[in-house]
Formats: C-alpha cells, sequence, structure tokens
C-alpha cells in the first residue's frame, strides 16, 4: 500500500513540474543541415583550389630534395666542407618544406573560417527566427558536441542571480 501511495505522490509532483514548465523546446542537427547548404559546396571546392595549390608547391620542393639526393648519391664526396655545405643545403631545403606547409595550414584555415563564418551566421539566425514564429523557447543542437542555440529572453536568470549574489 506504501508503495502506490508513494507512486501516487511522485505522479502528482511530476505533473505539477510539467503544468508550470509550459516551456516549448525544440532540437535540431545544425551540422547535418549546414552539410546541406548549397554555400558550403562553394567553400568547400574554394578551399580545395587553395589546397592544391600549396600541395603543388610543396611537390616542387619535394622533387628538388629527391633531385639533390640523387645528385650527392651519384656524386659522393669525402671532402668535409662539400659534405657541410650539403647537409646545410639539405636542412634548407627541408625547413623550407615545413614553412611552406606551416604557411599553407594557416591560410587554409584562415580562409576557411573567413568563408564558413557568414554561412554559420546565417544558419544560426535563421533557426532563431523559425524558433521565433513557432513559439519555442529553447532550440537545441542535436550535433555532437552542440549545446543550446537559442533561448527565450524571458528566461534568462542572469539578472536575478546576480542581483542575489550582490553583483552589479
Amino acid at each position: 500500500m506504501k508503495s502506490i501511495k508513494s507512486l501516487l505522490v511522485v505522479a502528482l509532483i511530476v505533473s505539477a513540474f510539467a503544468a508550470n514548465a509550459q516551456s516549448k523546446i525544440a532540437h535540431i542537427n545544425s551540422g547535418k543541415l549546414m552539410e546541406m547548404m548549397p554555400e558550403l559546396k562553394a567553400v568547400q571546392d574554394s578551399l580545395e583550389t587553395i589546397s592544391t595549390e600549396y600541395q603543388s608547391v610543396l611537390s616542387s620542393i619535394e622533387a628538388e630534395v629527391t633531385n639533390k639526393q640523387k645528385y650527392w648519391a651519384d656524386n659522393p664526396s669525402s671532402n668535409p666542407t662539400i659534405l657541410e655545405l650539403r647537409e646545410k643545403e639539405y636542412q634548407e631545403l627541408i625547413t623550407r618544406y615545413q614553412t611552406t606547409q606551416q604557411m599553407a595550414q594557416k591560410d587554409v584555415s584562415k580562409k576557411q573560417e573567413q568563408m564558413i563564418q557568414p554561412i554559420i551566421d546565417r544558419l544560426k539566425e535563421t533557426i532563431i527566427q523559425v524558433a521565433k514564429e513557432k513559439g519555442y523557447d529553447y532550440v537545441l543542437d542535436s550535433t555532437e558536441g552542440g549545446g543550446l542555440i537559442y533561448g527565450a529572453p524571458s528566461d534568462d536568470l542572469m539578472n536575478a542571480v546576480k542581483k542575489k549574489l550582490g553583483i552589479e
């Protein structure tokens, strides 16, 4: 009999919370939605073009290293000064390759961020507009690692909590 009363009390408490909690919550997988946007294909094509250009430069440096190594193998030297010069030239080529590779990664990353940010902004603004039109208080991103995309300003407790903590 006690378990039935306990279940009844729990059911009443849950229904009371449910009656008070009238917030409408929606979710969306913004990652999948973004993949469907035609603008993303143009960004990917542009980044692929830039990456291909850098890969061409890196390939030419690799070819230069290979040619030098072949030349050195075909023309050995026991002269310490020549060996030192070859080692120095080899290290310069490797450094040039690594520097070019780092510059390429930074440039592609920067361009990707510049080109994708407007798409992300447009996507977020559209989600917020639809949420408001449909009367949702919260929209959660169901993309892995996603979070809150939109929260109704009326539900923001920041000012009340700051006041209670005595924060100006």
